[in-house]
């Protein structure tokens, strides 16, 4: 029987069809083998000393800051035209004050009224001992020595209400003046010579309205106080007397920053933690208070402040690139040096320090964690240490 072109070319598609069915599928490993490895960075997770901070934001105020305004309203008849606001001012010194033309005239009528209550004091004291005599020589009566014992005791009174006039004059005078009560600087001054003044118009209310209205304000710069509110939960981080840094304008990665590397910062401590939790924030006051002679502050503005946890002087941790997180547990990836692979591993974290992050469970001092290249890395992989990394 004579072949056709057509049946030798089926003929020979079945032969290299069966042939091709003994070779067996490539398996699942062959295919994890072929997967090129990714290149990692690895540390070892270390016992070390973790200083941790508790980070929060607050107003700077000057720890001594007196409002200045009068009591009664008048003109201003007196500025002291060579002061201005930035400039030192001394405990004591006159700032200005309104017309005293009429307190002062007040003043020395209450005092001319002492002289006459004092005068018939003296007298009434005279008369009564005159009296007392003649009674003792039985040449006058009781009644009339009662009598001068009342007059003496009007007299008294009379004196008294003079004297309490001459007080009320004196403060009514010393009110109509602006005198500094420290030594500091002034740092507003919202009035002028010739205007008229009224009580009223200070807006005591708020901070910032007191701060336009008021007439006049001093403060010391030596010291400053700034107040922050923390969450309930911070109540056993922070204690009285910790240190803690003042900073400039808060940074963006203030959690993560070491705030003893900051250039321009200060001092200060706590000084007043407050037990009470506010019951709408949930949050309760830190007072802290600069320690240094000199503090580059100024007062109103907005600053960032770390406040000092308790030390731990041995705690196991990793750098925080180290740390994955996944519904809102953390993990990291330990390198095996034997198989060359990562496995992924769940840690229990602890105090933040830094760059650095406290294990309390999961990890042992000294293994290897991945810290460059963890993004492309799952549970197993294989991997190459990069730059030769032992």
């Amino acid at each position: 029987m004579k072949t056709t072109p057509l049946a030798c070319g089926l003929i020979l598609l079945l032969v290299l069809s069966a042939c091709g069915s003994d070779e067996a599928p490539p398996t699942e490993d062959a295919e994890v083998q072929q997967a090129p490895a990714v290149s990692v960075r690895v540390e070892p997770a270390e016992v070390v000393a973790l200083q941790g901070w508790t980070y929060s934001q607050g107003t700077a105020r000057s720890l001594r800051r007196e409002y200045l305004s009068f009591t009664e309203q008048g003109k201003v008849t007196f500025v002291d035209q060579d002061l201005r606001v930035g400039m030192p001012v001394e405990e004591g010194q006159l700032i200005a004050h309104q017309a005293p033309g009429r307190l002062e005239a007040e003043l020395a009528s209450a005092q001319a009224s002492l002289e006459e209550a004092e005068a018939s004091l003296s007298l009434a004291r005279v008369t009564q001992q005159r009296y007392q005599t003649l009674v003792d020589q039985r040449s006058a009566s009781a009644q009339e020595l009662d009598q001068a014992r009342v007059e003496v005791q009007q007299a008294l009174a009379t004196r008294d209400g003079a004297r309490a006039e001459i007080a009320q004059a004196e403060v009514m005078l010393e009110e109509s003046r602006l005198v500094s009560p420290i030594d500091g600087v002034l740092a507003r001054l919202n009035i002028e010579q010739g205007r008229y003044f009224m009580p009223s118009t200070v807006d005591s209310s708020t901070e910032q309205g007191a701060l336009q209205t008021v007439p006049a304000l001093v403060i010391d710069p030596s010291r400053f106080e700034v107040r922050v509110d923390l969450p309930s939960y911070n109540f056993n981080r922070v204690e009285v007397g910790a240190r803690a840094i003042i900073g400039g304008r808060p940074p963006q990665n203030a959690d993560s920053l070491d705030p003893e590397t900051l250039g321009e910062s200060e001092i200060g401590d706590i000084h007043a933690i407050s037990p009470s939790v506010d019951p709408q924030s949930r949050t309760f006051e830190v007072i802290l208070r600069t320690t240094g002679d000199t503090p580059r502050l100024q007062d109103g503005a907005f600053v960032a402040v770390w406040m000092a946890e308790p030390e731990k002087t041995e705690a196991l941790s990793v750098p925080f690139s180290a740390l994955r997180f996944l519904n809102d547990q953390a993990f990291v990836f330990v390198f095996d040096e034997q198989s060359g692979r990562v496995e992924e591993r769940s840690v229990q974290l602890g105090q933040q320090a830094g760059e650095r992050r406290e294990v309390l469970e999961g990890l042992a001092a000294g293994e290897q964690v991945v810290t460059e290249g963890r993004t492309r890395l799952n549970d197993g992989d294989r991997v190459t240490l990069i730059g030769g990394q032992p």
